[in-house]
């Protein structure tokens, strides 16, 4: 027997091309393996010894559908908040609020003669709503001349002020965190910063915790983020100053990273090559169908508070994972506990109607598996005891250690740059395209569904063309596409509202598309003891951009209605073009360490 040189093992895209003669080394082994021929020398790597254990207790069966539903169904609740500042923190029509004309009435609209008339950059004119005439209000009531059934012939010339209180217009919303606080004119940036600092929490959560849970296990961080989700959420309802307000969504963000992010790492380390792919898909749908529900709670519920409290009570499900949801078996493994990690796989043999090894055949599993670790993962499980007692200044030297992991070579440099780009991009647009309702004149409770119900057939669709082109051209595709639909806006009308409304919507299809493909990539172009803290930086990329989207829709958006979009198209088409460089890795087993990253052609 001769071993296939590295271009065309590892090197050539994964485990499935290694060769050993005439049988690739994974399905050799593993034949041998089912036959009860003991062969398990032939096996390399500890990600090929946990894959031989997996096609024992079944990679594909009922119980990883079971684990489908458990990790998944956080996504509804995190969801809610992701998206809710577009209702908590509206912008309503709104114009100064004259004092001294307080309990004046008149048959007209007193903003007629209050109010001056602005004309906007698109040609329309509307009232201003940052300044108002500076008449003397006391003597023209006093004279009378502002009764009568219609406005006084007042000259139009005269002074403004600029406006120290607002009157706000509830024929859509109740109230909002705007309007209790004046996010307005000079403090409209405040307005955006709702969106920002939220998403800030969600890069927090998603470096801190995905750190924490690559040191203390998937299941734990879930644990501590659902009870840190539940209480900060419904924490937000009570506050009554703009500070704490912004103070506790960036915690309830970061606690949903804790969930959202372990949760789908988990899901990826006990499903085999062949479920990644519509696992990966599908655990953005429940996402998706939060996404959904939202704008329909928002449109029965209009006072902000309220609503706040509507979507956060439902988070006490999430206290069910501590019976629910089982600690992953590859992460136990890589950290020595064996018997943990074999009793979860017991289990789930059970359920699958599978059967683990015989106890000989086992112990030399594990054997194999303890002397396929790097000497870095070896030192790591014998001074994880050491490890707990780490403090936070050493936690955070631990994060740029991976950081260091993640680029200090060249075949993870080019992969971890490419993605941490593309995940940008995605996050930026998808919800740049969700917030951007206003800028098209579409109705923000109709832009925000369809935004939502797009989502789930997309993923649909990708599930299909990802098995039959894979992720690179996939990647690549969908982006251009996303790019080139966002770039058409600018040559369309503002009052063709259906148009642009239809032009973002197939956007939003194919970003979210894009979106679902990079956390399956991401999951699968690096190895496994820095995949977490991967998963996590490239959402903490997603967060720059979805903190920078509000400021991009709402400060942008003033110059002119398609700059936005402009700017989306062009991002999107970058990141479909540097997509090409990287590996295909659609029939790869995960990849366990670093060497073997580098041992393939890019």
């Amino acid at each position: 027997m001769t071993v296939a040189p590295p271009e065309k093992g590892i090197g050539g895209g994964g485990g499935e091309n290694v060769e050993l003669g005439d049988k690739n080394l994974n399905g050799y082994a593993t034949e041998k393996m089912l036959n009860g021929e003991k062969h398990v020398e032939e096996l390399q790597g500890s990600s090929e010894v946990f894959e031989v254990i997996m096609r024992h207790v079944g990679s594909f069966g009922k119980w990883q559908w079971i684990m489908f539903f458990v990790t998944s169904f956080c996504g509804v609740f995190t969801a809610f908040h992701n998206l809710a500042a577009v209702f908590l923190a509206a912008n309503p029509e709104h114009w100064c609020h004259v004092t001294a004309l307080d309990g004046l009435q008149t048959d007209y609209d007193i903003r007629n003669v209050s109010i001056p008339w602005i004309q906007e950059k698109d040609g329309v004119k509307k009232y201003s709503k940052c300044s108002y005439y500076d008449r003397d209000w006391p003597s023209l009531i006093a004279s009378g001349v502002l009764n009568g059934s219609s406005p006084p012939d007042l000259p139009l010339n005269e002074t403004t002020a600029a406006c120290e209180k607002w009157t706000f217009d509830h024929s859509i919303y109740e109230s909002t965190a705007v309007e209790e606080w004046d996010l307005v004119c000079d403090n409209k940036y405040l307005m955006s910063t709702v969106q920002s600092t939220f998403m800030a929490g969600v890069l927090t959560g998603a470096v801190v915790l995905s750190e924490l849970s690559d040191k203390y296990g998937r299941r734990t961080i879930s644990l501590v983020s659902a009870v840190g989700f539940l209480v900060s959420s419904v924490a937000v309802t009570f506050v009554r100053h703009y500070e704490l307000f912004i103070t506790l969504r960036f915690f309830v963000a970061a606690f949903g990273s804790g969930l959202f992010l372990p949760n789908f790492v988990l899901l990826m380390e006990v499903v085999g090559p062949e479920a990644r792919t519509i696992m990966g898909m599908m655990y953005q749908a429940f996402f998706s169908v939060g996404f959904m529900l939202l704008p329909g709670i928002a449109y029965f519920v209009r006072d902000w508070r309220q609503l706040e409290l509507c979507i956060s009570v439902p988070s006490v499900l999430l206290l069910l994972y501590y019976w629910l949801l089982p600690e992953s078996p590859r992460w136990l493994m890589q950290q020595g506990r064996h018997e943990e990690a074999l009793k979860i796989l017991e289990k789930a043999a059970k359920v699958n109607g599978g059967k683990l090894p015989e106890k000989e055949e086992l112990e030399m599993i594990m054997n194999k598996m303890t002397v396929s670790l790097e000497p870095e993962e070896k030192i790591a499980q014998e001074e994880k005891d050491t490890e707990n007692k780490t403090n936070i200044l050493e936690k955070i030297v631990n994060f740029f250690k991976s950081i260091v992991t993640l680029l200090s070579t060249k075949n993870m440099r080019r992969r971890c740059l490419i993605i941490f780009f593309a995940w940008f991009v995605v996050s930026m647009v998808y919800y740049g395209l969700t917030f951007s309702g206003g800028n098209i004149d579409a109705s923000v409770y109709l832009m925000v569904f369809m935004s939502g119900l797009v989502e789930i057939p997309s993923y649909l669709l990708v599930c299909w063309t990802l098995k039959k082109f894979g992720r690179r051209l996939n990647l690549c595709v969908l982006f251009i596409i996303c790019g080139a639909a966002c770039l058409l806006i600018l040559a369309v009308p503002k009052e063709e509202v259906w148009l642009n409304l239809t032009l973002a919507t197939i956007g939003k299809f194919f970003n979210s598309s894009a979106f679902g493909v990079a956390y399956i990539y991401s999951a699968e172009l690096v190895p496994t003891g820095v995949r977490n803290i991967s998963v996590g930086t490239s959402s903490m990329c997603a967060r720059i951009g979805s903190a920078l989207a509000p400021f991009i829709v709402d400060l942008l958006g003033d110059v002119h209605y398609a700059v936005p979009s402009t700017v989306f198209g062009l991002l999107s088409v970058a990141a479909g073009l540097l997509a090409l460089l990287l590996p295909e890795t659609g029939h790869s087993r995960l990849p366990e360490t670093v060497e073997e990253v580098e041992a393939m052609p890019r």
